[in-house]
């Protein structure tokens, strides 16, 4: 028997007001609504794109800029094993300059980002979006994300 005609019926016994039966009518098309979306979600998951560049691009509050770097995704993934030991190839004096700012490499997942990378199933292509002040260059802005 439906969950409807269930209702209708503890109406008619008396067993539930009319007004009882439509708030339980009202939650139960609320839930099959609910249920019907994440039927929809699971078989439309999001769409695959096929990223072909990390870019990271270093620029100043007047416009200038400061780096921009385009990296082949293919060579990132070409040195997927090296990516997790990069902490080591960067010399002491730029992680202690870099854990000044609030930048540490070393607990990043490289793994994780590279197995998103190559799913092509990243949600929000910008990876990383940061601004910093100094004195000789103002606000500068870092970003790195994939295209």
């Amino acid at each position: 028997m439906s969950e409807e005609k269930k209702i209708l019926e503890m109406i008619e016994k008396g067993q539930i007001t009319a007004e009882e039966g439509m708030e339980l009518l009202q939650a139960l098309r609320e839930v099959e609504d609910k249920e019907e979306n994440i039927v929809q979600e699971y078989h439309n998951p999001i769409e695959k794109r096929e990223f072909k560049f990390l870019r990271i691009k270093v620029t100043t509050e007047n416009g200038e800029t400061k780096v921009n770097v385009n990296i082949p995704l293919k060579l990132i993934k070409a040195l997927g094993g090296i990516l997790p030991h990069a902490n080591n190839l960067i010399p002491e004096d730029v992680k202690e300059q870099m854990n000044e700012k609030g930048i540490n490499l070393s607990s990043i997942d490289f793994n994780k980002i590279l197995g998103a990378l190559e799913s092509g199933e990243l949600e929000d292509t910008v990876l990383v979006d940061v601004e910093t002040y100094d004195e000789e260059d103002g606000k500068t802005q870092v970003k790195i994300y994939v295209e």
